[in-house]
């Protein structure tokens, strides 16, 4: 997945609150792009755990974890903690049929990530043009929190909200609900914003489902820890 812009709630109070093409929109944009850049470059100074879980129906059906960091070429380096089991080989035509719902899943689940990534980080071009379609919305989302809302953003029937303190500062939740190939087939994906004491931001709980299918992937990120140089 596409790293996650922590400055772009930037972004979308400037589309929201100034017109379009406003010079005070594009300083706000480029402000947004320098924070997210300069927050970037920091977690690359970083070491984490990285946990996955895969649940069908409610069930835990594997779990991983690995050690990560960014490597020389900007790309994260995964270490195995914790391999996941094997799963099971069923022989026979009970081995068959679950090979083969098992590798629609999978391409199912392949293709709900690419939707997605047309969604993360959010591109403040589409949130411009739900802007100027005039169904954006703005709200409160508990205390100290807002949520602006942009329905219609990539197709018919979606939406992507992006959650933030109400000072604007952080970003705290970036919310996607979509569909693959008809709209009774729904992807969500929840994105849960968190910062190291140092005031680097970094998503510490991603989760993915195919409605469904009843198939949830949770990752979560911790123990971020400073390299030593």
């Amino acid at each position: 997945m596409k790293r996650i812009v922590t400055g772009i709630a930037l972004v979308a109070i400037a589309l929201l609150v100034a017109p379009a093409g406003a010079q005070d929109v594009q300083q706000k944009l480029a402000a947004a792009k320098e924070a997210a850049a300069r927050n970037q470059q920091a977690l690359r100074s970083y070491s984490w755990l990285e946990k996955t879980e895969l649940r069908l129906k409610g069930d835990l059906k594997n779990t991983k974890v690995d050690m990560c960091k960014y490597g020389p070429d900007g790309k994260v380096q995964k270490t195995p903690v914790v391999e996941p089991e094997p799963p099971q080989k069923q022989r026979g035509l009970k081995g068959k049929i679950v090979a083969k719902k098992t590798g629609e899943m999978k391409e199912e689940l392949e293709a709900a990530v690419d939707l997605v990534q047309q969604y993360v980080p959010p591109s403040p071009d589409l949130m411009q043009v739900v802007m100027n379609s005039g169904t954006a919305s703005i709200s409160q989302a508990g205390p100290g929190a807002a949520s602006l809302k942009f329905p219609g953003y990539v197709k018919k029937g979606d939406a992507l909200t992006l959650t933030f303190d109400s000072t604007v500062k952080s970003l705290r939740q970036i919310a996607v609900d979509t569909w693959l190939d008809e709209p009774e087939n729904a992807v969500t994906l929840k994105v849960t914003m968190q910062a190291i004491p140092e005031g680097v931001n970094y998503p510490g709980t991603i989760v993915f489902a195919l409605v469904k299918r009843q198939l949830e992937v949770k990752i979560t990120k911790s123990n971020y820890q400073k390299i030593a140089q």
